[in-house]
C-alpha cells in the first residue's frame, strides 16, 4: 500500500509543482478546475447524490468557477471570505460534531457547502498564483498542508496517546496535532530564511502557518464527517493507494481560503517582495 501510494504521488507532484513555478496562470487555472470538476463529483456523491446528479454538480461547480474567475471578478473576495468564515464555523462545530449513522439520503446542506467551498478554494489559489512572486508562495502554501499531514502522521504513530476526535476519526491524536504544528513552524522558519524575511514578517508568517495548519486539520476531519455519514472509508478510487480526490486535497480546500485572507492581513509587504 504505501508503495502504491508513493508510486501514484511521486509523478502528480511533479507535475503539480511544474505547473505551479514554471507555466502561466492560465494553465495553472485549467489544472485547478480539472481537480474542482473531480473533488465536485466526490462532493456531490458524499452529499447523497446519484450518478446523473454528480454531473449535474460537477457542470454547476466549473461553472461557477469560470463565470466568476472570468465574467464576475468583483464577487471572488467575497466568496473567499464567506468559506473563511464557513471554515471557522466549522472548527467549532468538530468540537462537539458527532456523525449521524450511515445513510445515502440526500443533504441540502452538504450540497451548498461543497458549492462554497470548492469554488472558494480554486478561486484563492489562482489570485496568488497570479500575484508577483505568487508561485512560489503558492506552492509555499500548499508544501506546508503536506508538511502539517506527515507531522501529525509520524508524531501520532511515535507518541500519539489522547485522541483529538474519537467520533470523527478515531486514528488522530492531540500528540499528532502538537507535532502538525511543530512541523509546520520549522518548515515556515526555513522557508522564512530563504525568502529574506526580518524578524516581524518571520513572526507573522509563523502564526499565519499555525492557524493554516489548525484550518487544514478541520478540513480534514470535516471530510472524515461526511465520509462517516454516508458510510464509506474513501472518497473515490481515483488516486490508487489514496482513494479519491477530496481525500487528497479536503485540508487544501480549508487552508487556501484562510491562505489568501491572511496573506491580505498580515503578508501582504511580503508577497511584494
Amino acid at each position: 500500500m504505501l508503495l502504491q501510494r508513493v508510486l501514484t504521488a511521486i509523478p502528480l507532484a511533479i507535475g503539480i509543482i511544474w505547473i505551479i513555478l514554471f507555466q502561466p496562470s492560465n494553465v495553472f487555472f485549467w489544472l485547478t478546475m480539472v481537480i474542482a470538476s473531480l473533488a465536485g463529483y466526490e462532493w456531490a456523491k458524499l452529499a447523497g447524490l446519484k450518478t446523473a446528479g454528480q454531473i449535474v454538480y460537477l457542470v454547476l461547480v466549473c461553472a461557477i468557477v469560470w463565470v466568476i474567475m472570468n465574467h464576475a471578478g468583483q464577487y471572488m473576495q467575497l466568496y473567499i471570505y464567506a468559506a473563511v468564515i464557513w471554515w471557522f464555523a466549522i472548527c467549532l462545530y468538530l468540537f462537539k460534531a458527532r456523525p449521524g449513522k450511515a445513510s445515502s439520503k440526500l443533504s441540502p446542506l452538504k450540497l451548498l457547502a461543497g458549492i462554497l467551498v470548492i469554488p472558494a478554494a480554486v478561486f484563492a489559489m489562482n489570485a496568488i498564483h497570479m500575484q508577483h512572486n505568487g508561485a512560489e508562495w503558492l506552492l509555499y502554501g500548499l508544501v506546508l498542508v503536506w508538511v502539517a499531514d506527515s507531522g501529525a502522521y509520524f508524531s501520532g504513530k511515535r507518541f500519539g496517546r489522547n485522541k483529538l476526535a474519537p467520533a470523527i476519526s478515531p486514528g488522530k491524536t492531540r500528540e499528532g496535532l502538537y507535532g502538525a504544528v511543530a512541523a509546520v513552524c520549522i518548515y515556515s522558519a526555513i522557508a522564512a530564511y530563504y525568502f529574506g524575511l526580518d524578524i516581524p514578517d518571520t513572526t507573522r508568517l509563523l502564526l499565519l502557518a499555525v492557524v493554516l495548519t489548525l484550518v487544514s486539520v478541520a478540513g480534514d476531519l470535516y471530510e472524515s464527517v461526511l465520509k462517516r455519514e454516508h458510510g464509506v472509508k474513501d472518497s473515490g478510487a481515483i488516486l490508487p493507494g489514496h482513494g479519491g480526490i477530496l481525500d487528497r486535497i479536503d485540508s487544501v480546500l480549508a487552508a487556501m481560503p484562510v491562505f489568501m485572507v491572511g496573506r491580505e492581513l498580515l503578508l501582504q509587504p511580503v508577497f511584494n517582495v
